[in-house]
């Protein structure tokens, strides 16, 4: 099993400073990456002149292998998850961007669960979290598919396994302003 050192809270908190005033940086958009034929599209999490966000294309294949890379410096901005969750589940206000990072949010609790992070000594010890069909497909209720990365440069790789037509929207517990949606296609 792996185990990962949670930087904390704290970090989090302290990007929101930096980041402040960000409410939902549109994220997707930025990379213009097409679908398909085979390859591999790629979500960037990075620091822009927008702060902490997500790039990366709009569209994916099913089937098409998504690799979501941590281009960040966690040692400064705290860690991030890669968390797919129903549009109207995402933290929209303020108030619940800080209950989430602070994990008060019953969402985010159940985020940092799933992914057995541990309060009392920050240890994450479950990064990769796969429920349904292997791949990316499952929206966060009490349980969903997410990925926690704290090292720059360090990346997951997954088979795009939801239905053709759907929208995956995804955002970061750590950094809930950190938000962005991907449709897939035939």
């Amino acid at each position: 099993m792996k185990r990962v050192k949670y930087r904390g809270i704290g970090a989090a908190a302290a990007a929101v400073v930096v980041c402040a005033g960000a409410v939902a940086i549109p994220a997707s958009g930025a990379d213009s990456s097409k679908p398909g034929h085979g390859g591999t599209a790629k979500i960037k999490m990075v620091v822009n002149d927008d702060g902490l966000v997500f790039t990366g294309p709009r569209k994916v294949e099913r089937g098409q292998r998504l690799k979501v890379v941590n281009r960040t410096f966690p040692g400064k901005v705290g860690p991030h998850t890669f968390t797919l969750l129903r549009k109207n589940r995402l933290p929209d206000t303020k108030r619940e961007m800080k209950q989430c990072e602070n994990l008060k949010l019953a969402l985010c609790e159940n985020i940092a669960k799933a992914h057995e992070f541990d309060p009392s000594t920050f240890v994450v010890n479950k990064p990769n979290v796969e429920v349904g069909r292997k791949g990316w497909d499952k929206a966060f209720g009490r349980t969903g598919d997410s990925w926690y990365t704290e090292k720059a440069g360090e990346h997951n790789t997954r088979r795009v396994s939801a239905n053709d037509g759907r929208t995956l929207y995804y955002f970061c517990v750590v950094h809930p302003f950190m938000q962005g949606k991907i449709k897939v296609v035939k």
